[in-house]
């Protein structure tokens, strides 16, 4: 294969471990670090993309390791067909490669975007320079800390505000989502965010009535995304919209989601990467689905600017030190009123200091043409 100035000749793979400076607790569960898969990838003609995710407890070092291996020596303009055959040729490997190609088709086009010296958004078509920030709360939650979070956002002029919920534990959830409902001022909204929490769509019924008794504006994951079937049936017996996506390995997977949610949860580092997530945007449109990317609002928030299937963009904000890598962006999100303000750099948002990143790397693989 004859190389060119957009042929990806280098590829660096980062396994990171990042203390967080101040530990937060999800429900029972204490968080401590971070851990994160990044991926430096280099065109011969000097462009340089990057992408993360989160490790999630998978091997992603590995898997996107052997992605990388699939994209070097191949030129920008195959990143399409890249995304399709890294997957693999069979249908076994693909669950287990979706996320490290994701890693690679988002740094591809970070480099793309760098080549052509535009923002993402610019290239797929700017149509806003504005969108709805959505913060997430629910670390260390009481009734006193979601009423005192909500309140201080919504005074930064924050509109919606997402609540992670316990799951487990009625009393203590109706207490907290009570407690923020009665802080935030009329406009302000909540949605739930459940973290797969149960099996059986009568398990979740008592928190769908509470949802519906605050007016929640959505009820996030219930179930796990393979049970779409139950999400389904819930729907049917509740009011509150569901929302489901986040964790699809492909298209035909979300397709399935969006028969049990109002809805749609897209991620580019989860599910394929910058080219799924614009088959998610368009099939979100044919079926009328709304769409709150999944957290990296970094990256993310090009396609709120790009596209009116996307209702607002959600983010960890900094304070809560809960997202540490985002420290090392070079990059950082803009926020007036609470708002995105769409960026003007060239890239999707993504370049890391990789230099600064060197004393939390566990593993580090590089790969050269």
């Amino acid at each position: 294969m004859t190389k060119t100035p957009e042929t990806i000749t280098r590829i660096e793979v980062l396994r990171l471990v990042i203390p967080l400076e101040h530990p937060v607790r999800l429900g029972p569960m204490p968080i401590r670090e971070r851990a994160y898969v990044a991926l430096r990838l280099e065109l011969d003609g000097g462009a340089v993309g990057y992408a993360y995710g989160y490790d999630r407890g998978m091997p992603l070092f590995e898997i996107a390791v052997e992605a990388a291996r699939r994209y070097l020596g191949h030129p920008l303009a195959h990143k399409a067909r890249l995304r399709h055959e890294s997957l693999g040729p069979t249908p076994a490997p693909r669950a287990t490669m979706v996320r490290g190609v994701s890693l690679c088709d988002i740094a591809l086009w970070d480099a793309e975007a760098q080549v052509r010296g535009l923002p993402l958004h610019a290239m797929l078509g700017t149509l806003r320079d504005r969108i709805e920030l959505m913060p997430v709360i629910g670390y260390g939650m009481s009734p006193q800390v979601a009423a005192e979070q909500g309140a201080a956002l919504a005074q930064r002029g924050f509109r919606t505000i997402k609540l992670m919920i316990d799951g487990s534990d009625f009393a203590f959830d109706r207490d907290v989502v009570r407690a923020l409902k009665s802080a935030l001022p009329e406009g302000v909204r909540f949605g739930l965010d459940a973290h797969w929490s149960w099996r059986r769509a009568q398990d979740a019924l008592p928190w769908c009535r509470l949802a519906e008794e605050t007016g929640a504006l959505f009820l996030e994951d219930p179930v796990a995304p393979t049970d779409w079937r139950i999400a389904a049936e819930l729907r049917r017996h509740t009011e509150v919209p569901v929302c489901l996506g986040e964790d699809a390995i492909d298209l035909a997977a979300l397709r399935d989601m969006a028969e049990g949610a109002d809805i749609l949860r897209l991620d580019a580092a989860a599910s394929g990467g910058i080219g799924y997530v614009l088959d998610g945007l368009a099939l979100a449109r044919v079926y009328g689905k709304a769409v709150i990317p999944h957290v990296f609002a970094s990256l993310h928030q090009h396609l709120g600017f790009a596209d009116q299937a996307v209702s607002r963009i959600e983010a960890i904000l900094p304070e809560l030190g809960a997202d540490p890598i985002e420290s090392f962006l070079t990059q950082p999100i803009r926020i007036e009123a609470g708002m995105l303000v769409a960026p003007e750099t060239p890239g999707t948002g993504l370049a890391l200091d990789w230099e600064a990143m060197q004393s939390f790397i566990s593993r580090r693989e590089v790969l050269i043409l």
